[in-house]
């Protein structure tokens, strides 16, 4: 059986591992942090402790039982999920390239979308959020990238390959990389059908033929603009099975409907384990 990739390693993300393993899968949590929840406090509102329980050691808790089922772990910040001939290849932006027939994105529901005036207007048009989708059409242009992490490195890393002038702009964030770039705060992009330019805060405008969004990591709404997923509303569209519109993904937790809550990220991973677990048996 093919490896089940899953992307975060929280109440969804180990719910959906500890299904999945059990079912005969083999499995891979690539995960930078513990996400949301890390940022919790005491948790009193889930099943079985009388007297609540930490985030922390929820976490811990989890990520122990998975492990002790065999799942490994990647800490790594995944960049994007590309379609291979195994499936797909979840890639990181330490290098990393780790093959999947099935893949559960599970990472929660930021959407890294800078305050930028006109942002939304040129998405589509001038704006994109994946340099491996979009990079080709770029060819001969002039274009920026816009971060100041790891992920707007990789992005880079990409871009530069395809296409022979690409800027780096962090919009006001101290670079977290040794890479020339521009480091002034952004206020909004400019044009008329499609992007011609970025106005910045000092009042001076450069041109442009397009950006590429890579700020802070590559969450949900991110790898799901690379994939072509269906979403509304920042989050993934999935149908009952919790599968999206690409046949072999999956989502689960914050980054599909419903409430954000610990007891439903926990009934999303199972229902995405187990779905997930079909899947890799029969394709």
């Amino acid at each position: 059986m093919k490896e089940l990739v899953i992307i975060g390693q929280g109440p969804a993300g180990i719910s959906a591992a500890l299904y999945a393993i059990r079912g005969g899968a083999s499995v891979t949590i690539v995960a930078k942090d513990n996400g949301a929840l890390a940022k919790a406090d005491h948790i009193q509102n889930y099943y079985g402790f009388e007297n609540g329980i930490s985030a922390k050691s929820l976490i811990a808790q989890g990520i122990k039982q998975a492990e002790n089922l065999g799942v490994k772990f990647v800490r790594a910040e995944v960049s994007g999920i590309e379609f291979s001939d195994k499936g797909y290849t979840v890639k990181t932006t330490d290098g990393a390239a780790i093959d999947a027939g099935a893949v559960i994105i599970a990472c929660g529901t930021s959407r890294n979308v800078p305050p930028i005036g006109n942002i939304e207007k040129f998405e589509g048009s001038g704006v994109s959020y994946c340099a491996i989708c979009d990079g080709f059409f770029f060819r001969g242009k002039k274009i920026a990238v816009i971060g100041g992490g790891a992920y707007a490195k990789s992005e880079y890393e990409v871009l530069k390959n395809i296409v022979s002038d690409v800027t780096i702009l962090t919009n006001g964030q101290t670079p977290q990389f040794d890479l020339p770039c521009d480091t002034r705060k952004i206020v909004r992009f400019e044009g008329d059908s499609k992007l011609e330019s970025v106005v910045f805060e000092d009042g001076t405008a450069e041109n442009f033929d397009g950006v590429f969004i890579a700020c802070g990591s590559a969450g949900a709404f991110e790898l799901s603009k690379k994939l072509g997923l269906e979403s509304a509303n920042n989050k993934i569209v999935v149908d009952e099975n919790r599968a999206t519109n690409v046949p072999g993904i999956f989502a689960a937790g914050d980054c599909v409907a419903g409430l954000q809550q610990i007891a439903k990220a926990v009934c999303d991973g199972m229902i995405a384990g187990t779905q997930t677990l079909k899947y890799l048996k029969t394709n």
